[in-house]
């Protein structure tokens, strides 16, 4: 199953961000951060499969020198702890932090985006798009 939350995801690029394939709906945001450390591999090892090259990607769309070695897992781990996801991250937890538990997930008093139009959006992600989310989540 897709997780997406409204509340906590409430426009196009923090959908793009925080989306992720979870079996059961994420109670916490410890849980949550998890899944996207997860997907962020699936991410690579897809645009690796395709014939991108990752760390190019990385390089162009955060502007930063790659120094990271040449594994699936150095560089999900190089990108997750890039300052511009760990921006991300914490608006995630700002948005877990406000979350009201007792509003359904789907909720549309939170975003306009439909649930069917997400789980859409969820298939069409990949590194590139993913990266170029990441770039326009700017934390005020």
């Amino acid at each position: 199953m897709i997780f997406y939350n409204n509340q906590l995801m409430p426009d196009k690029q923090q959908a793009i961000l925080y989306m992720v394939s979870n079996p059961v709906p994420f109670e916490s945001y410890d849980d949550h951060e998890a899944g996207i450390y997860i997907y962020l591999h699936e991410l690579i090892e897809r645009s690796m499969a395709e014939g991108e090259s990752p760390t190019t990607l990385i390089e162009e769309y955060l502007e930063t020198p790659y120094v990271g070695g040449h594994s699936l897992d150095e560089i999900a781990s190089f990108l997750f702890y890039h300052d511009r996801m760990v921006s991300a991250l914490w608006r995630l937890q700002q948005n877990w932090d406000g979350i009201d538990m007792t509003l359904p997930g789907h909720s549309l008093m939170f975003g306009a985006m439909a649930q069917k139009e997400a789980i859409q959006l969820y298939s069409e992600v990949t590194l590139r798009t993913y990266l170029e989310a990441l770039t326009t989540n700017i934390v005020a």
